[in-house]
């Protein structure tokens, strides 16, 4: 004689509403992951922006820098021009006093560009001339800052601006002073004619 035992066998399926339970938990946590990463990729986006833009006011600001020390250490003479038509910058040693817009010769140094990201607002000078962004009429095409071993021949500022409009200025210094790149747009001393002055 045979006896057969048979064990009862547990129902392993789950109540379905834990099942829900666990689908709408996995959702909930892949939103809250996609939040997380859209943030990150925004202030990422900002970071690399303003990266950017202070890499390329640097990249300006060390060229003045570069012509200044090279001035001061040598009799050659250096010009820095900043074109507003060409929307382009250019270190170059310089020969000749008069000259307009970016040269295109061997003298050139080191370039750069502007762009929406890196904008070239305006200039003025220490004696109080400023050159701005030529609209129709006017015939400003370009700013150039000369070097000499004596100093600049000029002093003054370069106001720049990031993607956001923010300004930035490149500060230029007559003599004994190297540019410096500073936030906001920079106050230079700007000398008051003698008709000006009350005694």
């Amino acid at each position: 004689m045979m006896l057969t035992c048979t064990v009862p066998t547990r129902n392993k399926r789950k109540p379905s509403g834990r099942r829900g339970l666990v689908l709408v938990e996995m959702l909930v946590v892949l939103g809250i992951m996609v939040m997380l990463v859209s943030i990150a990729m925004l202030g990422f986006g900002a970071v690399s922006g303003r990266n950017y833009f202070h890499r390329k006011a640097q990249t300006l600001a060390e060229a003045f820098q570069s012509a200044w020390i090279n001035a001061q250490q040598s009799d050659r003479r250096y010009a820095v021009v900043l074109s507003f038509t060409e929307r382009a910058w250019v270190l170059r040693q310089f020969t000749q006093l008069d000259f307009e817009g970016i040269p295109e010769d061997e003298s050139i140094i080191k370039t750069g560009t502007f762009d929406d990201r890196f904008q070239l607002d305006y200039v003025l000078y220490d004696d109080g001339d400023d050159t701005r962004n030529p609209r129709e009429g006017e015939r400003v095409t370009s700013a150039i800052f000369r070097a000499g071993h004596g100093g600049w021949q000029f002093g003054g500022k370069i106001v720049l601006r990031d993607e956001d409009g923010n300004p930035w200025s490149i500060v230029i210094y007559r003599i004994g002073k190297p540019a410096e790149l500073v936030q906001g747009d920079a106050t230079i001393l700007i000398p008051v004619e003698s008709q000006y002055i009350p005694f």
